[in-house]
């Protein structure tokens, strides 16, 4: 067999390449274009596959193998994506978590996966402080920046410690391997473990080629957290694939990112609808020259048309919208030339991705008619890992079956009406009911509690509760609010609270959301 032997790595013929060698190919055939730069520091496509090899040497060093997780609780920085990039060389399975969950829910996360490593920014150390005092198989715990929670080693110590080194192997790590587990909320409240693959981000960066010409030329801004699939699939992945440039950045600041959007020339940004409406309320909106964009991406939760007419008229920027889902990535695209005139459209499902809206029997509906979308391709997830590492898979007769509902029109135009569980989506972030319903009736004061969507002009939507009080018990809705600050993210809190009596219900005792839903409604307007 032939055997190329490159600077630090080694590829064998027949072997396609898995993600982390993107980084070796780039450094071999465009060394000193910019690969990434944040604040004042600028990496080339050589000196970023140096780190990534140094700190994956450096896993190694810790005896973490192909297979092992690494957990991520990290802001975005270059480090994080050394990281990604480390582990998806060696086969090592990453586990971003998200840094707005609460401590539990961390934990219940990090038992599931049962990492080696917990990597953190100094940011999150009274939390990572806390995740210690829980039972975890976690052996190492290494910080990035400065005050760290003491004794552990610093992120930066800990790679540079690593001297020159052989041939990093790379070629024993395939498409079909595991490459990050991905949780999202499930149907019962708790977590689940999306494995996503190698093969799963190629062929996301392929479609983001095909679909909207991506190229070597493109600079996006990262500044989606890098947790999300969003962030990871749409922000990074296909600039890095095409030959492109990332800025790292964080979303704190609207007149921040905007003024680094111009200075930075950034032609393509990926973020959820709330960030692109607040860019657009900022004085510097005024003077800001976009002329430099080729488009946004705006995912996570519709975004609202005089958003779109205001990009697209005052400053001549364009919106590309799709469908996603943390399981498959994007699966349907809406083009530039269609983001008004099929506003409240999701757009057609992309190249490699076979999508069929069915009735409850599995036969495919007409156009016109609302059934589940069920979906195939090979961006479509391995499975759900499940306790003792096995990975179940979600296909049922080769179909991954989302949960959403939706029609597609005579045109063959995508429009998602529903949902099939009562999932709430806000500001891009999947928040089921259950979860949100447990944290509230741990309150002693209360005795049950029902949680549905409420529209917001800002999120798509928030999240809202109607309670029932346990007899001659009080409780104000701040105090509610207030007590689920240590439970549940942030996002997930309510931000109304309905006192009742008791609840509409079936005849099995089942509450009957879609009433309550209206009852909101109704009192909304």
């Amino acid at each position: 067999m032939l055997v190329w032997f490159f600077p630090d790595v080694v590829i064998k013929e027949n072997i396609k390449l898995n993600i982390g060698e993107w980084i070796t190919k780039r450094a071999i055939i465009h060394p000193n274009k910019p690969f990434l730069a944040e604040n004042n520091k600028t990496l080339s496509n050589r000196h970023f596959n140096e780190q990534v090899n140094k700190t994956a040497h450096a896993l190694n060093d810790l005896g973490i193998a192909k297979g092992d997780r690494v957990a991520l609780l990290m802001s975005n920085c270059s480090e994080f994506l050394e990281l990604f990039f480390a582990c998806a060389k060696t086969g090592t399975i990453m586990v971003p978590l998200n840094f707005r969950l609460a401590v539990p829910e961390l934990v219940y996360i990090l038992k599931d996966s049962e990492p080696a490593v917990l990597i953190y920014s100094a940011e999150f150390a009274d939390k990572v402080q806390e995740i210690r005092k829980s039972s975890l198989s976690v052996k190492q715990y290494i910080g990035h920046g400065r005050d760290l929670v003491e004794g552990d080693r610093k992120l930066i110590d800990f790679v540079d410690s690593v001297s020159e080194r052989g041939v990093l192997h790379t070629a024993e790590v395939d498409l079909p391997d595991p490459l990050f587990i991905m949780y999202t909320s499930g149907t019962t409240g708790d977590p689940k473990g999306a494995v996503l693959t190698h093969q799963n981000i190629l062929f996301g960066a392929i479609h983001s080629l095909l679909g909207y010409g991506v190229d070597r030329s493109y600079k996006s801004l990262v500044v989606a957290p890098l947790f999300h699939i969003g962030a990871l699939a749409a922000s990074v992945t296909p600039i890095v694939y095409a030959g492109g440039s990332l800025v790292i950045s964080s979303f704190y600041n609207a007149s921040d990112v905007l003024k680094t959007i111009c200075r930075e020339k950034i032609n393509y940004m990926f973020a959820v609808p709330v960030m692109f409406q607040m860019m657009a309320e900022v004085p510097e909106w005024k003077d800001a020259d976009l002329s430099h964009v080729r488009f946004f991406i705006s995912g996570g939760a519709p975004i609202p048309l005089p958003v779109i007419k205001k990009y697209q008229q005052e400053k001549g920027v364009g919106f590309v919208q799709g469908y996603a889902l943390t399981e498959t990535g994007r699966l349907t695209s809406l083009d530039l030339d269609d983001s008004i005139n099929r506003a409240g459209s999701v757009g057609k499902e992309v190249f490699h991705v076979n999508l069929r809206i069915v009735d409850e029997q599995g036969r495919d509906l007409p156009s016109n008619s609302t059934g589940e979308i069920i979906v195939q391709g090979p961006n479509v997830f391995a499975g759900y890992r499940r306790k003792g590492g096995t990975i179940v898979s979600a296909l049922k007769n080769n179909w991954f079956h989302t949960g959403d509902m939706g029609m597609r029109d005579d045109d063959g135009f995508i429009y998602i009406v529903g949902r099939k569980v009562e999932m709430i989506i806000s500001s891009g972030e999947n928040i089921y009911p259950a979860e949100v319903e447990r944290a509230i009736q741990s309150l002693p004061q209360v005795k049950e509690a029902a949680v549905v969507g409420m529209p917001d002009k800002k999120r798509g939507e928030v999240v809202a509760a109607y309670v029932i009080l346990k007899k001659e018990q009080q409780l104000s809705e701040n105090e509610i609010i207030a007590s689920l600050s240590d439970k549940i993210a942030y996002y997930k809190i309510p931000r109304k609270i309905i006192f009742v009596e008791d609840f509409p219900r079936n005849q099995s005792g089942k509450v009957l959301k879609r009433i309550l839903k209206k009852r909101l409604e109704e009192i909304s307007s």
